[in-house]
């Protein structure tokens, strides 16, 4: 029962939105509104773009609808149709992104980091004319690459003048929104929804009243909607609020003509063009339609047209219809449907709920839209379109390769369960062992109760590899072994997870200086093969320019080996290619060796730089498992300054977070960061307790490389303790390690160990070694200073250590690592030394974004090439600039090279 009136009790959204509006000569914002069906929020935001329009703003608008769209960016399409001239004008990665994704051209569908940026760069292109009011509806049903293009977008709005506001359904819970403001659209106040009463033609009064005030509870849409009639046998606690206006708009289906009834249902299935729908029904009735179908249809309030396109009053109507339409009215609309409207986009799921049987043709158009699907991370509707592509097709090879297909699918979207009927399915209907084997591989990578691996075990998934190489598919079999080889650690219970890998591996004939080589070599015996590794990729390797894979698998093992700057090359070219190319499924993986790599070379803040990103690429991707490790490493720098780590707050809400915090790697990460926080804080004896823990092969945390890197700071808790034998103990199992490798992380921890460990009359014979030969990682290199300074000081060798000490505290101000360093300016001061409080000056008063852009604009990068590597808008990067010069005291561009240099 609509009627026309003004928007009741929600005046303190209307003035937050009115001071968004007052705001945007600032920057942006966002707004979630989230709420129950029928709370209001399509009214709210009506609301929302009246005022922004009044208010000179140029509104851009789309939706979801339950029905997932037959290709991925379809609400990105409906959302960005008004600016569609613009995009020629776009960078071209980012124009060709858009163009592919709205099928102007063909090609690779985009990641939606680049159609993100693309869209980004599209709208702060607009805002420049007008500011602009973005709003998503119904969040939770868009497209999910549309749905996480806007919330990329939504992320990044701060410094241009965007309004973004998207609705949403209760208890959207994703990683995606938990930096976004959100505003819970609560019921009316009873004072308002007896006002909302009164605007009804029917306006109920005394018991009807009341009875309706209390089965609404506060719902407009149930206050304006439900029938008076028949409340007082209304039993309220039997049937939900959504059940009953379903009920109610079922009801007033059911009463419509024909001619109107398969109006509406066209809608709910998805037709929204006055002509189209008034032609299919004269084609379900053999005659044209009378008009009146459609007043009927909208003074029912179940449709709505608005600019010859109709659309449906409430998105409880399309499932109102859904139980209320006959099975063969349904099947008559979809062959009206599809007769109608000739686009094969627009029908193809029509045709693929009327078919029956096989389909080759239909089957193949659904392989189509399920593998541009999942190159665009759509894995949902993939799932959908690849598994009623097997269903339609005849038992053969074909069928058997869509259902792995849809269960890869399954896999990515969570659907766990469903992967697993889908394997069994192919496994039943074939005695392929290529095929065989590939299904038994992918049912290890699930996390479920049938694959070992989910338990620790390694072994089931190496046979699978093993077979899978047997059966002739050796390619795959090598990549499913790279695979492996690179979550062992994270996946295993085995005390040498390397060895197992090192077994499977031994079955391919590999050219031993081929990168997938290298790599297996330095993921199964870093320790054994690591100066070899080493060697034959300086000799031989060399950097492509134009291969980031390439210069991912050399980088990567070359921080398994140890070693330092040919890792830094080789990771940040992987960096920037995958970058270039918006490669959401390895950028992170680079982005996190890279920041252990700066680590090493004492680049505290360049490292925080990359985890913050991965941060970044784990909320735009909605991956729960990514945001929990870069958290993770994010609490390990943290615990350089005495932070321990906070495990509920590292997996957050996510039960799969949680889960990944159980895994080898990840406790042995938290167990590391917790010795370091203590350590640094004057707790020698918790940091002992924890990092002897990663130096026990018995123990489950226990990891070859954390063993070499924790050795330091176990080494110096054990001396404080008094607990030397322990110490030398350690020192002399890990110096065995060096007479076959030589990798400065090893060298370097060697190193400090010893300079710890040396006793009093050495201490000058240390000093004279450290300064010809520096130790390979700064940040012990910094400790050494500081512990021969404090050791030649208790001596009351006071003019000695003050040098050693001095060159400690500017070590550690350059990382900068600031609890180490007050510990240098605590000893300088207890020599005697008077030292200021300097309050942080230069790069190390820039945030990690703030540093990036910095040091991007000082190699000559324009603000729009800065905004394409880094997923931001141009006004985003101009605004980090602005910043950065203002900290740095500099005017001009040409300043900041020396600016940075000079800290």
């Amino acid at each position: 029962m609509p009627t026309d009136r003004a928007l009741v009790g929600r005046q303190s959204e209307l003035v937050r939105f009115g001071a968004l509006c007052a705001q945007t000569g600032a920057g942006g914002s966002v707004l979630l509104i989230e709420g129950d069906p029928g709370v209001g929020k399509t009214a709210l935001v009506d609301e929302y773009e009246l005022i922004a329009r009044e208010r000179g703003m140029r509104v851009l608008r789309t939706s979801g609808t339950p029905d997932e769209s037959a290709a991925p960016f379809s609400g990105l399409h409906l959302l960005l149709h008004p600016l569609r001239a613009q995009i020629p004008g776009l960078p071209e990665p980012q124009r060709d992104a858009l163009e592919v994704a709205f099928g102007a051209r063909s090609g690779e569908t985009p990641t939606t980091f680049l159609a993100g940026v693309a869209t980004l760069t599209l709208l702060s292109d607009a805002s420049r004319e007008h500011p602009l009011l973005v709003i998503g509806e119904d969040l939770h049903w868009l497209d999910p690459a549309s749905r996480q293009t806007l919330l990329m977008v939504a992320r990044r709005v701060s410094s241009d003048p965007v309004i973004v506001v998207m609705t949403t359904r209760g208890g959207h819970e994703s990683v995606g929104t938990e930096t976004i403001e959100r505003v819970r659209l609560a019921p009316l106040s009873f004072i308002d929804a007896n006002a909302l009463l009164d605007s009804r033609s029917d306006s109920p009064d005394g018991t009807e009243r009341r009875m309706l005030l209390e089965l609404a509870d506060g719902n407009p849409l149930a206050l304006v909607e439900l029938s008076v009639a028949g409340l007082r046998g209304a039993d309220l606690n039997v049937v939900p609020l959504t059940r009953r206006l379903e009920l109610a708009f079922a009801g007033r289906y059911a009463e419509l003509s024909l001619e109107a009834r398969l109006g509406v249902l066209a809608g709910s299935l998805g037709c929204d063009s006055i002509d189209d729908t008034s032609a299919a029904i004269a084609r379900a009735l053999g005659g044209a339609p009378s008009r009146e179908w459609l007043v009927t249809a909208a003074a029912a309030g179940l449709l709505e047209p608005v600019h010859g396109r109709i659309s449906l009053r409430h998105p409880l109507v399309r499932s109102a219809v859904a139980s209320a339409a006959q099975p063969q009215e349904r099947a008559t609309m979809l062959r009206a449907l599809v007769a109608t409207i000739a686009d094969p986009a627009r029908t193809v799921w029509w045709r693929a709920d009327l078919a029956t049987g096989t389909d080759p043709k239909l089957a193949a158009e659904l392989v189509q839209i399920g593998e541009a699907a999942l190159g665009a991370g759509d894995a949902v509707l993939a799932l959908r379109a690849l598994r009623r592509a097997a269903e339609l097709t005849v038992p053969s090879p074909a069928r058997i390769e869509r259902l792995l297909l849809a269960a890869d699918a399954a896999g990515r979207a969570g659907a766990h369960r469903t992967a697993v009927g889908l394997l069994d399915e192919a496994d039943a209907e074939t005695d392929d062992s290529r095929t065989r084997a590939r299904t038994a591989w992918m049912r290890e990578l699930l996390p479920v109760e049938e694959s070992a691996l989910t338990r620790g075990d390694l072994r089931p998934a190496t046979s699978a590899v093993e077979n899978m190489r047997r059966s002739g598919d050796a390619d795959a079999a090598l990549d499913a072994l790279l695979h492996l080889a690179s979550i062992a650690w994270d996946h295993s219970n085995h005390s040498d997870p390397g060895l197992v890998i090192s077994e499977a591996a031994r079955a391919f004939d590999l050219d031993p200086d081929e990168p997938r080589t290298l790599l297996l070599d330095a993921v199964t015996n870093p320790a054994g093969r690591g100066d070899d590794v080493i060697a034959r990729i300086r000799d031989h390797a060399g950097i492509d320019h134009d291969d980031a894979q390439r210069a991912w698998y050399l980088g990567y093992a070359l921080n398994l080996c140890g070693e330092i700057e040919p890792a830094a090359e080789y990771l940040q070219r992987a960096v920037d290619g995958f970058r270039e190319h918006g490669s959401r499924a390895l950028l992170p993986h680079a982005l996190m060796g890279l920041s252990w790599i700066c680590f090493l070379q004492g680049r505290f803040e360049r490292g925080r730089a990359c985890i913050d990103e991965c941060v970044t690429i784990a909320i735009d991707a909605e991956d729960p498992g990514l945001a929990t490790a870069a958290r993770m490493a994010l609490a390990w720098y943290d615990a350089l300054d005495g932070a321990v780590p906070d495990r509920d707050a590292i997996a957050g809400s996510s039960p799969l977070a949680a889960l990944a915090l159980e895994a080898q790697s990840p406790r042995a990460t938290l167990v590391f960061a917790e010795g370091c926080a203590a350590l640094v804080s004057g707790r020698p004896r918790d940091a002992e307790h924890a990092l002897r823990r990663l130096a026990d092969p018995n123990d489950g945390v226990y990891n070859l490389m954390f063993r070499i890197v924790s050795l330091p700071d176990l080494v110096e808790a054990a001396v404080l303790l008094g607990h030397r034998p322990l110490a030398g103990a350690q020192l002399a199992a890990m110096t065995e390690l060096q007479e076959g490798w030589h990798a400065p992380v090893l060298s370097a921890a060697l190193g400090y160990s010893r300079i710890v460990l040396c006793d009093d009359a050495r201490l000058d014979e240390e000093s004279e070694r450290l300064e010809r030969h520096p130790l390979p990682i700064p940040f012990l290199q910094a400790r050494a200073h500081l512990h021969l300074g404090t050791r030649l000081r208790r001596m009351r060798r006071t003019a000695d250590s003050r040098s050693h000490l001095r060159m400690a505290l500017a070590l550690f101000e350059s990382f900068p690592a600031t609890m180490w360093a007050q510990r240098a300016r605590d000893e300088l001061r207890a020599g005697g030394v008077r030292l200021p409080d300097v309050a942080p000056s230069g790069r190390h008063v820039l945030t990690p974004q703030e540093l990036r852009v910095a040091e991007l604009a000082a190699v000559g990068l324009s603000n729009r090439e800065i905004a394409e590597r880094l997923f931001l808008s141009p006004r985003t990067i101009g605004a980090h600039l602005y910043t950065a010069f203002r900290k740095l005291g500099i005017t001009a561009r040409e300043q900041l090279g020396g600016a940075l240099r000079s800290e």
